[in-house]
């Protein structure tokens, strides 16, 4: 039972790859879905969770929970109720950074436990880095391909594409960097780099089937 991570590069198709290979190899996919089963874990509203997710991820809210928590008496001053001690009571509305690695760290690894799986974002390559059965693939595209795709998905101009891009790429790099450390661009820590620039969806696909016997 083998398990596929991917790190994609905004605009560059890593979702739509993720989900022809689940489709392609009948692997489970695990996306945005990971969300709502951090959520459900938790005991918390969606969210809440996304706050502090990948996608539109803020170094400030994660200091800002650290803050909270070092400094107790700031949750009156700013309107909020203090959080409980101890484990996060059933239908608390407190969740913080390390609530949320913890749980979605505990989702990525039942997951991996399952088998057959393919993993989008969320730092999986990094959680799972030298766990056997795993391929580990980076989703990457020249810029200027990655802005007419988001053009013609989203219906943008070519400004706003790049502005999204960049943003959200900056949200993905500052989310790895912040909980694992580690620079997500980094070619040695993926067994493939796919350029979907060079390759059509259907042959990255392909390619990265083949892959997956080989681990």
């Amino acid at each position: 039972m083998a398990v596929i991570t991917i790190s994609k590069e905004h605009g560059a198709g890593g979702r739509e790859l993720a989900r022809g290979l689940a489709r392609s190899l009948g692997y489970e996919l695990a996306d945005k879905a990971m969300i709502i089963k951090v959520a459900q874990q938790a005991k918390v509203a969606s969210e809440r969770v996304e706050k502090f997710d990948q996608e539109e991820y803020s170094p400030l809210s994660k200091y800002l929970s650290n803050l909270f928590l070092a400094n107790p008496s700031l949750y009156s001053v700013m309107g909020f109720e203090m959080p409980m001690a101890g484990p996060m009571p059933s239908g608390s509305d407190f969740f913080d950074a390390e609530q949320y690695l913890k749980f979605t760290q505990a989702v990525i690894e039942n997951l991996y436990q399952k088998g057959d799986v393919v993993l989008v974002g969320r730092g999986s390559q990094y959680l799972l880095a030298s766990r056997p059965g795993c391929l580990h693939v980076r989703v990457v595209a020249p810029l200027e391909h990655r802005i007419k795709r988001v053009m013609e998905r989203q219906g943008l101009g070519e400004r706003e594409a790049r502005e999204r891009i960049q943003r959200r790429d900056r949200a993905r790099a500052a989310y790895i960097r912040d909980f694992y450390g580690k620079d997500w661009a980094q070619a040695s820590d993926y067994h493939l780099v796919v350029n979907t620039g060079l390759l059509s969806m259907e042959k990255a696909v392909e390619l990265i089937g083949q892959a997956v016997k080989l681990i």
